[in-house]
Parts: structure tokens; C-alpha cells; sequence
């Protein structure tokens, strides 16, 4: 899926869910060169833009889902994050949640995978917007080259097309009709909170041929029908509803049976999770074990019928259960799992940097530190290395001769790379890193000659730590590493620092975490470069 895609789709979902754009601001200029919207059909508006036959689409009553009390339990709950989205969106489309009324996100065809970046979107406000800040806030979310246009259909509805001619600026002829027509039709009574639609004869032809791939089996009946029609509604329950046309009333038993297998991947993914989160050790995820808990109930309980050509499939879930505290929950094992994921890109970046360095100097991998004529080290090997990090600019700024604390140097240390952050521990601002590396008596690293790579590693790249996790940080630029002395507990020196786990790069330039920290007699063995030590059986990260 391309940036482009993700971006849009997370700007509808902003719209959506979050209600980052909405409201608005006297309308600026005149719209006289706004497209003409004339009432094609009986639609409402924003829906009259949707091709009937397109790959899918999505419409929601956001105005209602920004006021529910679900939504407003976790603004209250999150209200930092909350007040920041609000303030991001305003400054950048000119909009606030609170006057958005109802989006819709439509793809016109997904036949080939390219035909992803192109989207449109409708938003419907309550009050005026402005044309122009609204297409340069669309362009810089996007963030790349793209065709934006933002088309102005009145003054309270703006139609955003992602690189889409402009016969998609036109509304849908009166008498045109197709797969989403229906889904459409469900969508205009304003009965339902969320509608969305599909039409299978625009999805890939891979998925809707006879050689799918195994893992899509169980499903491919489903490739075969004609559309999908599901709706959402928020009540004392929250209701899925799923309506799915064949072209016989063979196909349509065939496809009940894929849902079936659906609704059982979901049980057994709900299964799992809840396996997984370990409430007994970590109370505050009882709220989200809660949640689960009823999801899996829910999904035991779905409802599945058939008649004719037509399978539906209902599911509903209590309104009343704890989704502020469960979207904490989540929201927190979230960001600490993409924060081990980001470190641990880091540590890659950091062992691929130091393979480059060793490439360019002939076979030898970079010394602890830069040292003066006398040995003193003056700046880490943090500093060596950032040419191969895309840092040339700012190694370029160094005095090389000259410590890290120098009146020049220190001015320096508010520019630290993001490489050498972690994400979730280091804070806006800090200068420190917990990326350090083992220095002296045979580790992979000392302080004024570089190791000559892979010659010096007997013990194998793949059984040597280059760099790792450590207890405690230090200034990124400041040579102090840490220093290996076989007979005290290096056990000490190193930390779970990163979501609970110890995270390391060794020097095959792979990256490994584990939850325990190894063992004297193993963290020693993995120090060493050839110390001739065995790594025993059960370290297995």
C-alpha cells in the first residue's frame, strides 16, 4: 500500500473517527468557480459522487460518532492527545470536529494494485469552509507529489480528488445504476451510523479467479459474489450488519460458509490475544481483556442467514463495556510494541552504518572512539559513524581534534539523530543514548585501533554483540562505553530499556531482544569477539 493511499485513507479516518477536520472558518473568496453540483438523483449530496460500480466506498454519520459517548469517553480520557489532533487539524485544514457532518471515501477500481492511490473523498460541514487552506492541508498531508484537487460543490461540501480525472467531479447520472446501488440507497435513509460497500467485479482479478493462494481459499466464494453491503449502528448495542449478493442461491450458501470461516479467524485471533496479554501480571489490562472478552462472545454468537441470493451475517456487541480504559490499554501495547519495532530499526541502522564504515576503511570496523595523540578519547564512535547514517552534514560540523565538551562540540549535542533515540524512553529534548557498545579485553570493540572485520571475530559475527541497550544512557557524543572486564557482572551494564526487553545488534548485522537479561558466563561469551566460548543451548533470543 503506498504512503499516498495511507495518507488519504488516515485522513478520512481522521474525519471519521477522530473528527480532525470539521468546522470551520468564514468562507474566504467567491465560488463562482466552484463545480456546479445540480441534483442529479435523489441522493443526498455527498453521496451523489460515488460511482455506482466502484471498488468501494464508506459513509459515515460523523457528526453523530464525534458526540456519542463512547467517542467522548476516550477524548476525555486521552484528552492531551485529543486537544493536539483538534489543534494539528485546525491549523492545517482550517477545521474543527465539532462542524463536521457526514464523510465519504470512495475508490473507483482496485484492478491493479497502482489504482490504490486514487480516491476521493466528500466532507460535508456544517458551516462554510475554506477552499484553499483545505487543498494545501490535503497536499501537505500527503506529502509527496500527487494530483490534490478540492473541489468546492457548495459552500458546506468539498469533494477531494486523489489523483482522479475530473469526470469524477461530475455527480452520478439519475439513471445509472450498479453493484453499489443498494449500498448507496442504505445509505442515503440516514439511518445507519456507518455504511460501506464493495463491488467484487472491481477488486483484483487475482482474487477472483480459481488459482487463489491457499490462505485465501476458505474465502474465495466470496470474490465470486456480486457486492457487499454492511452497515454499522451504535445503540445499547453496536451492530454489524454484512448483506452479500450472488448471482444464485448456491453461491450465497457457499458464501455463509466463508464467513463462518471468518468469524472463526477472528474467534481464534480473540482467543489468542487474550492468551497473550497475561492480565495476572499486568492489572491494567483488564479493561481491554474485558473488551476482547466480549468480541470473542459476539463472535460465538453471530448470526448468519440466507435466502436466495442473498447471506447476511450480524454480530453485536454491548455499548456499555469500559472502551476508554480498553483504548489506553491499547493504545499503550501499541506504542510500546512499534517503539521495540523502531529501536530495534535503529540498532540496524547503527549495524549497517558500522558494515559501511568497515567497507570503506579497507576491513576494519570503527575504533570506541576518536582519541588525541595521547590516546585520550575525544568523541564516540556515534560521531564516526554518522556519514553512513545520512548524517554527513552535521559529522561535517565536528571538530575532530577537539573533545566533546569543547566550547564547539557540546553546541552540537541538541542535534542528535533520531538513530540514536528510543522511542518512548528518550524524551523531546534529551541528548542521551542508551546505544553503547563493549570496549577492551577482547570485546568487539577498543578504543583507538578498529577491529579488523571479520578477521578478528573467530568467535563469529553472529556470536558477538556490536551494540546494545544499555542500563544507562550518556551523552550521545561523550566516548564512554562500556567496559568489558571479564571478572565483575556485566549483567549490570545492560537493561530492558525498550518495552521490557534487552535489545542488541550483533555483528552479522542482525538485531535480537529477549525479556531476561543472559547470564554472566553467557553475556561474556557473547562479549567477546574470540574468547573460544561456547554460547549455550538454552540462549535462544
Amino acid at each position: 500500500m503506498s504512503r499516498g493511499y495511507r495518507a488519504l485513507v488516515g485522513l478520512a479516518l481522521v474525519a471519521l473517527l477522530v473528527g480532525l477536520i470539521g468546522a470551520a472558518v468564514p468562507l474566504s473568496g467567491d465560488y463562482s468557480a466552484a463545480v456546479s453540483a445540480p441534483v442529479a438523483n435523489d441522493l443526498p449530496l455527498e453521496l451523489q459522487y460515488v460511482p455506482v460500480d466502484a471498488a468501494g466506498f464508506l459513509y459515515a454519520d460523523a457528526a453523530t460518532i464525534w458526540e456519542h459517548p463512547i467517542t467522548k469517553s476516550i477524548r476525555v480520557a486521552d484528552r492531551q492527545f485529543s486537544d493536539q489532533i483538534i489543534a494539528q487539524g485546525k491549523q492545517a485544514f482550517g477545521l474543527t470536529p465539532e462542524d463536521l457532518k457526514t464523510v465519504v471515501v470512495f475508490v473507483p477500481s482496485l484492478k491493479d494494485p497502482r489504482q490504490s492511490e486514487k480516491l476521493g473523498v466528500v466532507v460535508s460541514f456544517k458551516r462554510a469552509f475554506d477552499k484553499d487552506k483545505l487543498q494545501k492541508g490535503v497536499e501537505k498531508l500527503l506529502a509527496q507529489k500527487a494530483d490534490v484537487k478540492v473541489h468546492a460543490v457548495n459552500d458546506r461540501t468539498a469533494l477531494i480528488l486523489v489523483n482522479l480525472s475530473d469526470d469524477y467531479s461530475k455527480p452520478q447520472a439519475a439513471d445509472k445504476s450498479g453493484p453499489l446501488t443498494t449500498a448507496l440507497r442504505v445509505a442515503a435513509t440516514g439511518k445507519h451510523l456507518m455504511v460501506g460497500g464493495a463491488s467484487i467485479e472491481n477488486l483484483p482479478d487475482q482474487l477472483r479467479g480459481n488459482d487463489v493462494p491457499a490462505p485465501f481459499r476458505p474465502f474465495q466464494p466470496l470474490f465470486k459474489a456480486t457486492s457487499f453491503t454492511a452497515t454499522v449502528d451504535l445503540g445499547t448495542t453496536i451492530d454489524l450488519e454484512v448483506t452479500i449478493k450472488t448471482g444464485t442461491a448456491g453461491q450465497a450458501v457457499e458464501c455463509e460458509k466463508s464467513l463462518g470461516a471468518f468469524v472463526g479467524l477472528v474467534q481464534t485471533a480473540l482467543s489468542d490475544g487474550l492468551k497473550e496479554l497475561k492480565v495476572d501480571k499486568d492489572p491494567s489490562l483488564k479493561d481491554l481483556a474485558a473488551l476482547m472478552k466480549a468480541g470473542l462472545a459476539s463472535a460465538k454468537n453471530a448470526k448468519f442467514t440466507t435466502l436466495g441470493n442473498e447471506t447476511r451475517l450480524n454480530v453485536s456487541i454491548p455499548s456499555n463495556l469500559p472502551f476508554a480504559a480498553a483504548y489506553l490499554a491499547a493504545k499503550e501495547k501499541t506504542m510500546a510494541a512499534a517503539a521495540a519495532q523502531n529501536s530495534a530499526n535503529n540498532l540496524k541502522q547503527i549495524a549497517l552504518a558500522m558494515h559501511r564504515y568497515n567497507d570503506d576503511k579497507g576491513g576494519s570496523m570503527p575504533p570506541a572512539a576518536v582519541c588525541d595523540k595521547n590516546g585520550k578519547p575525544l568523541l564516540s564512535w556515534r560521531v564516526l559513524i554518522l556519514p553512513y547514517i545520512e548524517q554527513n552534514e552535521l559529522y561535517k560540523e565536528f571538530k575532530l581534534d577537539e573533545p566533546w565538551d569543547s566550547d564547539h562540540n557540546k553546541k552540537l549535542l541538541a542535534k542528535m539523530p533520531r538513530t540514536y533515540a528510543i522511542p518512548g524512553k528518550t524524551k523531546p529534548g534529551d541528548t542521551s543514548t542508551h546505544y553503547r557498545v563493549f570496549v577492551g579485553n577482547g570485546a568487539g570493540f577498543d578504543w583507538i585501533n578498529g577491529a579488523r572485520f571479520p578477521a578478528a571475530f573467530s568467535d563469529g559475527t553472529s556470536n558477538t554483540l556490536m551494540c546494545v541497550t544499555a542500563e544507562n544512557a550518556v551523552p550521545w557524543t561523550k566516548p564512554e562505553e562500556l567496559e568489558f572486564d571479564p571478572d565483575k557482572d556485566m549483567t549490570r551494564l545492560v537493561g530492558l530499556i525498550v518495552n521490557g526487553r534487552m535489545q542488541f545488534a550483533l555483528f552479522d548485522g542482525s538485531v535480537r531482544s529477549v525479556t531476561k537479561i543472559p547470564p554472566k558466563a553467557t553475556l561474556n561469551a557473547l562479549i567477546t569477539r574470540a574468547g573460544g566460548e561456547v554460547i549455550p543451548d538454552d540462549f535462544n533470543p
